[in-house]
């Protein structure tokens, strides 16, 4: 073999050899990034690009009084406090006696959070685990709302 051929080679092997540390740096950089954003605190809900803590609480307000409106006024009360309130419609019944915030995803303290800010008692949080309807909480609006926040605001 001449000395040239064999230069060819080894310089060839070395390009090859550059190539393979910058691909497997590139790929350790990329992995230590992602991995550093997905470890932010879990109980940290801020929304990075809204800056709202409660958006990623998302929830449906339901009317189960006779009372028109109600969850109109549940609905525009929470999202002036930040919550993703995705869908609002009528309960079942219409005779209900109390608030009650209920857990869909398993994460009490979503539920919590709300019943906090509505002024619904902890006793009034129940847990109905149901990931088919894509919710954290429901929120079904009982015949005390008037003793609730939303209403106590409008009395201001």
């Amino acid at each position: 073999m001449t000395r040239s051929l064999l230069n060819y080679i080894l310089n060839g092997a070395i390009i090859i050899l550059l190539l393979l540390v910058g691909y497997f740096g590139f790929s350790l950089i990329n992995n230590a990034v992602k991995s550093d954003s997905e470890g932010k605190d879990p109980s940290d809900t801020t929304s990075s690009i809204t800056n709202q803590p409660n958006l990623a609480i998302q929830l449906d307000v339901q009317n189960g009084t006779s009372e028109n409106g109600v969850a109109a006024k549940f609905t525009d009360y929470l999202r002036r406090n930040g919550y993703d309130v995705v869908e609002m419609g009528n309960f079942k019944s219409r005779g209900e006696e109390r608030t009650i915030v209920i857990d869909r995803s398993g994460d009490m303290s979503k539920a919590k959070r709300v019943a906090k800010l509505l002024g619904v008692s902890e006793k009034n949080i129940v847990q109905q685990i149901n990931n088919s309807l894509y919710l954290d909480v429901t929120v079904v609006i009982g015949k005390d709302f008037k003793d609730l926040n939303p209403y106590k605001e409008i009395r201001k």
